[in-house]
């Protein structure tokens, strides 16, 4: 590097008109101009080989002639003209060499993304292909998928006769994974058409290319997924490494998917693995564990096969994506809202390492999120986005599906069901597993229909397909209900005992208050028991489901054996909670059902204690009243009405703030009441009925709360 191309003249500029005093200086700011990010001192030292004073004294020389200009971020040419004059007058050859140079000094350095902007620069110039450094730079998982595929390509067409027509194939497979994860399909496709085409290697990379698209189609067209595999897998002299890429893939993709023959494809690809032991087959028999007891409803199981998977492990770059959404998925199945949030936040920050793909799915997630915690209308506004974002054609069925339904579902709850149904009448779904199993959420959606009789086809076909995998219904609890609610409108008592034995079945493998909570609620709705459904919603109280929750009040208010004040004070309350999740068609609907018994009594009464039924109406808008607050409910409106913040009543009552927050809440919905000034005077008329928990014991002051057991 130590070469001029021009002779310079002491004390004047170059001979080639750049403002530099020697051939040294000509270096730097050729090394700076090739840049397009300001370069530090450190990589000026590696591209000229120079160290100390000398090279400083020329850097500051530069700086003061106006050659350099110097920031915090680093140094970059004077101006744009003298960059791309510096640019200009580099031969091609020896721009080649500062690009390639340049390469090599950021790849070791860890800066992967700078490394392969400069060899993609080399293999535009001189077509000159350094295998190692590419094969290194694409195996960091740091490098961004749409960029490595980017250097798999340029460098597969490389005019190297040192390339191989072994490795360019394999450059070809490998830029088609790397396309897939960066949501790049088209082009993915486009190169596997023309290589299955071309057919130039056998039967052995034939077989490879099906397998792609095979795992391509997983999460669109399952039975396509099924095909490919399989076609794949009968290829003649399959190698031991591509026989078992090709069963662990179809592993993951039958486990989740409830295939029939499940454990004999298991077994087998755990003596190819054996045979033949890659990381990422390991990774993938994981995913296909895991997905398996997905689908039959153990989530506990799923959970502790995927925590065993560091998706940063390099060998784990092509699962990434799906192994953090696997995750999430998970931890939403099981009602852990926040850590499924915090999850959502971190994968977003890290979107450049899995990938485009990874987009849709995680948006899909965030707006499931969101319904399932109760944002409604955020949820809906997101999905939107999502689906005019990213082509239909574009998207795995799985995540269309998903956001589809999130759309569907609450504008049924919103009380907007042309809407609905117009979204619903634009998507043809299939009826018949495995291609259903994706749509199980947008017939879960229908299911909210005032009139599901227009969806029967869809509802008794999503029904049918969990008898070979629980998933579906295991990410979306507050759907269970409602396709139990749906298919008993539909006089279909069969399919709704088969909901209900879904739902045990998950419940006692789960082990958690909100699954015991749906259970019993569906139980309630098939054998129309309001004893279950009371026993639902204490259960659901528990959790952070407040959907799940306003739905199994909205049942107790409409079964048949509830007396009439349960009913005013399960439809009241529903709808006060329908309210805050921005459902308001949810919400006219249980004030109607609370409103029933009012008039009823009215009736039955005929206008002879008109003061009462006034009253009763008066409550049915503004609150339950005193009787329909729980004890603990109670005790929090006394400590709050009598001054007490929330943090004071939380530590007297040996309970969380949230928890205070939320029974505050309730109150305010029972009552009527708008905020604690409303409270303290509504409460300062009321007069505790024995054995309430706020009255006070005898021979003690009245006025105290009294303190729990």
């Amino acid at each position: 590097m130590a070469t001029s191309f021009t002779l310079d003249r002491p004390g004047g500029p170059a001979a080639d008109g750049l403002p530099v005093a020697s051939a040294a200086q000509r270096w730097i700011l050729r090394a700076v101009a090739i840049c397009a990010d300001p370069c530090q001192i450190w990589f000026l030292e590696r591209m000229t080989d120079r160290t100390g004073p000398g090279l400083h004294d020329d850097v500051e020389a530069l700086i003061a002639g106006g050659a350099l200009a110097d920031s915090p971020a680093g140094l970059r040419p004077g101006s744009v003209e003298l960059r791309d004059a510096v640019r200009r007058g580099i031969p091609p050859s020896l721009l080649a060499a500062l690009h390639h140079r340049a390469a090599g000094v950021l790849a070791d350095q860890a800066r992967p993304a700078a490394a392969a902007e400069h060899l993609l620069r080399v293999l535009e110039l001189a077509g000159r292909v350094d295998v190692p450094l590419v094969s290194r730079l694409v195996a960091d998982p740091a490098l961004d998928p749409s960029t490595a595929a980017d250097l798999l390509l340029a460098a597969r067409d490389g005019r190297d006769p040192a390339l191989g027509p072994e490795l360019r194939r394999d450059w070809a497979l490998a830029a088609v994974d790397h396309l897939m994860l960066a949501g790049r399909v088209e082009p993915a496709l486009a190169i596997l058409a023309d290589e299955i085409a071309a057919d130039r290697a056998g039967a052995g990379h034939r077989a490879l290319l099906l397998g792609r698209l095979g795992a391509w189609y997983a999460t669109g067209r399952p039975s396509l997924a099924f095909d490919y595999l399989d076609r794949a897998l009968a290829q003649p002299d399959l190698r031991p490494g591509h026989r078992g890429w090709l069963l662990s893939t179809l592993a993951a993709v039958a486990g989740r998917l409830g295939r029939p023959g499940f454990d004999a494809l298991l077994a087998a690809a755990d003596r190819a693995q054996a045979d033949a032991p890659t990381p990422d087959g390991e990774i993938r028999l994981a995913l296909a564990r895991a997905g398996s007891a997905l689908a039959g409803g153990d989530l506990p199981a799923a959970r502790r096969l995927l925590g065993r998977v560091d998706p940063s492990d390099p060998a784990a770059r092509a699962q990434a994506a799906f192994l953090r959404v696997e995750r999430i998925a998970c931890q939403l199945a099981g009602g852990d809202h926040e850590e499924a949030g915090t999850a959502l936040r971190f994968a977003e920050v890290d979107l450049g390492i899995l990938g485009g793909a990874a987009q849709p799915m995680l948006a899909a997630l965030d707006c499931r999120l969101r319904v399932c915690a109760g944002d409604l209308p955020e949820a809906s506004a997101r999905a939107g986005l999502a689906l005019r974002r990213h082509p239909a054609d574009r998207l795995p069925d799985e995540v269309r599906a998903e956001l589809l339904a999130v759309l569907v579902e609450v504008a049924f709850r919103q009380g907007r069901p042309e809407r609905a149904r117009e979204l619903l009448a634009e998507v043809e779904t299939p009826m018949d597993w495995p291609d259903a199993l994706p749509w199980v959420r947008l017939a879960g959606a229908a299911a909210f229909d005032p009139e599901p009789g227009r969806h029967a086809g869809l509802l008794r076909a999503a029904v049918d397909v969990l008898d070979r995998s629980l998933r579906p219904l295991l990410l979306v609890p507050q759907q269970a209900p409602a396709l139990t609610r749906a298919v008993l409108l539909l006089g279909d008592q069969h399919r709704a005992h088969q909901l209900a034995e879904h739902l045990v079945r998950i419940a006692q493998r789960v082990e958690s208050g909100l699954w015991w909570g749906v259970a019993q609620h569906v139980a309630g709705l098939v054998q129309r028991d309001p004893e279950l459904l009371r026993g639902a919603v204490e259960q659901l109280r528990a959790t952070s489901a407040r959907p799940v929750l306003a739905d199994a009040l909205h049942d107790l208010a409409g079964t048949p054996g509830a007396g009439p004040a349960q009913v005013r004070r399960a439809a009241e309350e529903a709808a006060a909670l329908f309210g805050r999740l921005g459902a308001t068609g949810d919400q006219e609907r249980a004030v109607r059902r609370g409103r029933a018994p009012v008039a009823s009594e009215r009736r039955d009464r005929g206008g002879a204690d008109a003061a009462t039924a006034i009253e009763g109406d008066r409550r049915s808008r503004h609150g339950a009243g005193f009787d329909a607050l729980t004890a603990a409910e109670t005790r929090v409106a006394e400590l709050l009405a009598g001054g007490a913040t929330k943090q004071q009543a939380a530590a007297s009552l040996f309970v969380s703030f949230h928890t205070v927050d939320a029974q505050l809440r309730a109150v305010y919905a029972k009552l009527g009441v708008r905020n604690r000034l409303e409270l303290a005077r509504l409460w300062a008329t009321r007069t505790p009925a024995p054995g309430d928990p706020t009255r006070p014991p005898p021979g003690t002051e009245s006025g105290g709360p009294a303190r729990p057991d």
